[in-house]
């Protein structure tokens, strides 16, 4: 790792790392940043970074396993296969994956219609399952696809998440009238396999910024830094991809530096290098 630069004097909440080559090219040069998602969806995020010139470190605080009980999940694609739902609805790239995994290919079901939160998850499904999403909201939010949704009472609904996804997108559907049936494709769980002493970096002062890309990355996060990381946590960048990643953050005690406008992984890496380029310019 590159040696840490010296913190600002003022000693701001929202200091953070910089190198000397940073104006001349990317804002993030020299920068450590923190990568939370699971290990297996990081390696693009830190790929991107490395091209800006930063330092990832990827320091998973989720991962993702079966269902304690397959039944569920395999009873609901067999009625699927049967032609029982009209809508598949998908709520991140992990859901789609553990379905492409099953062998689905919506394209042999003529009469199925995908809907999908998420840029990232519609490309997954293009790739994956063979057939690109009848409906993307504009917002990154279940909120948003239960409104672009529209009227779908009476249709079937077959909703796959992880075991702690929020019951919003559920709770929409059926109260317009939706034949909702949820299933749980993949549990979240603490991941505990990770070299670094980031507690350590923290109380350092050698963390730039940390990215959050789900409230559960935050909820493990703060699990696995410990209570007495927290502050040091607090003075480094907190970044989230999207408004609940945001308030989950909050709720957490470590309130958002900034927030991804788009809420994808682009978006988050592009403010915050828009948030560091205005730093770097204020302290000049």
């Amino acid at each position: 790792m590159t040696p840490a630069v010296q913190r600002q004097a003022t000693g701001d909440a929202h200091d953070h790392l910089r190198s000397p080559a940073s104006h001349a090219s990317s804002p993030l040069v020299g920068m450590r940043v923190v990568i939370t998602r699971a290990e297996d969806r990081a390696d693009h995020m830190a790929e991107r970074l490395r091209s800006l010139g930063a330092e990832p470190i990827i320091y998973p605080t989720i991962a993702f396993v079966p269902p304690e009980d397959r039944g569920p999940l395999d009873a609901a694609l067999q009625r699927l296969t049967e032609g029982g739902y009209d809508w598949l609805a998908l709520t991140s790239a992990t859901a789609v994956k553990v379905l492409a995994e099953t062998g689905l290919r919506v394209a042999e079901h003529k009469n199925l219609k995908l809907a999908a939160v998420g840029s990232a998850t519609a490309a997954t499904c293009t790739d994956l399952l063979g057939v690109a999403p009848a409906v993307v909201p504009g917002k990154f939010v279940a909120e948003a696809l239960a409104e672009a949704l529209g009227d779908i009472r009476e249709q079937r609904v077959l909703l796959a998440n992880a075991d702690i996804a929020r019951p919003t997108l559920e709770e929409r559907l059926r109260a317009t009238g939706a034949l909702v049936d949820r299933v749980v494709a993949y549990r979240t769980v603490l991941a505990t396999d990770s070299d670094i002493d980031l507690p350590a970096l923290l109380a350092a002062g050698q963390i730039g910024a940390i990215t959050f890309t789900s409230g559960s990355t935050v909820r493990y996060f703060v699990q696995r830094i410990g209570p007495a990381a927290l502050a040091d946590a607090r003075r480094t960048i907190i970044a989230c991809i999207g408004p609940i990643t945001a308030e989950a953050a909050r709720e957490l005690g470590l309130p958002p530096t900034i927030i991804a406008t788009p809420s994808t992984e682009e978006g988050l890496i592009e403010t915050l290098q828009i948030y560091v380029k205005q730093q770097n310019e204020d302290s000049e």
